[in-house]
């Protein structure tokens, strides 16, 4: 028995050096540190079934001071495949109503102020989407905005804020950027349509895509606006419309907020929608003033 024990023991000696000379597994990459501006929203952690008020987008990390259509006519889904996980924010466009009163969800998220941010979410429109009744037209997902975000028709003067939003366009559901800057040709905002390889492009129906835009705020000498502000809009992570050469404002506002802006219209009936199953999902909302940390921009680590 004592020779057994011993030959035990011995044995298991030798296999102590080896375990301490086997070669460590080597941890990957640390993740790169996001920047202080960033916010992220999954749509994961709200009960599905439910409105999304500002209480609970604050308790997300989002705060705005007003909303319209977050407590009625937006819901936490989980009955419709999410972009990622298992829930996304569903927002209704009612038949026969326009404008964020009655149609889709409006709230201006605060952001840190800064000259130029990205910003990023992930689409889904209903495969029963109305694009409009005679008149086609509505805002689509977040937008970028700064100082008194200057829209609905208003002049801006440089003073009053600017804004950039995504919209729908046409009886096709043209994509296009809409923006409100000094010395915009009509009395709306301007718009640049959504482009790849010459030709436009259109919102798809039952099939996430991701749209990913930049905002940089122009210069100002003196009281005067350098025409050096810049809109760049990405489509599924591709350079969709760029805009160069504008005038924001004259003062020192910058981008301050991430503006949820999605409705129906235009300002008559003719653009509301047809049917009333008209729905638009949003996920994975993201906004920063670094572009490493859209994934979609960028090989996230």
């Amino acid at each position: 028995m004592k020779t057994k024990t011993l030959l035990l023991t011995a044995a298991a000696a030798l296999l102590v050096p080896a375990a301490v000379l086997a070669p460590q597994a080597t941890a990957g990459p640390a993740p790169a540190a996001k920047a202080p501006t960033y916010k992220v929203n999954t749509f994961e952690r709200p009960a599905a079934g439910n409105g999304y008020p500002l209480g609970q987008w604050a308790t997300d990390g989002w705060s705005a001071p007003w909303q319209q259509g977050m407590e009625t006519r937006a819901r936490i889904d989980n009955t419709t495949p999410a972009h990622s996980g298992s829930k996304s924010l569903r927002i209704h466009y009612p038949k026969g109503k326009i404008g964020p009163g009655d149609s889709g969800a409006q709230a201006p998220f605060a952001l840190t102020k800064a000259r130029e941010y990205y910003l990023s979410f992930w689409v889904k429109f209903s495969g029963d989407f109305s694009w409009g009744t005679t008149e086609y037209a509505g805002k689509v997902g977040l937008g970028l905005a700064g100082g008194a975000s200057c829209s609905g028709g208003q002049v801006c003067d440089g003073t009053n804020g600017f804004s950039s939003r995504m919209i729908w366009r046409q009886n096709n559901g043209q994509a296009a950027v809409y923006y409100y800057h000094m010395g915009h040709a009509g009395q709306y905002g301007d718009y640049a349509v959504l482009k790849r390889n010459g030709a436009d492009i259109h919102w798809p129906k039952n099939q996430w895509v991701n749209v990913a835009q930049r905002v940089k705020v122009n210069t100002v000498t003196g009281g005067n606006a350098n025409p050096d502000g810049e809109i760049e809009v990405f489509y599924n992570g591709r350079s969709a419309a760029k805009v160069t050469g504008l005038r924001f404002v004259t003062n020192n506002d910058q981008v301050d907020r991430a503006y949820f802006s999605s409705f129906a219209g235009g300002a008559t009936p003719s653009f509301a929608p047809k049917n009333d199953n008209s729905f638009i999902w949003y996920d994975d909302l993201k906004v920063s003033t670094d572009r490493n940390d859209i994934c979609e921009l960028s090989s996230c680590t």
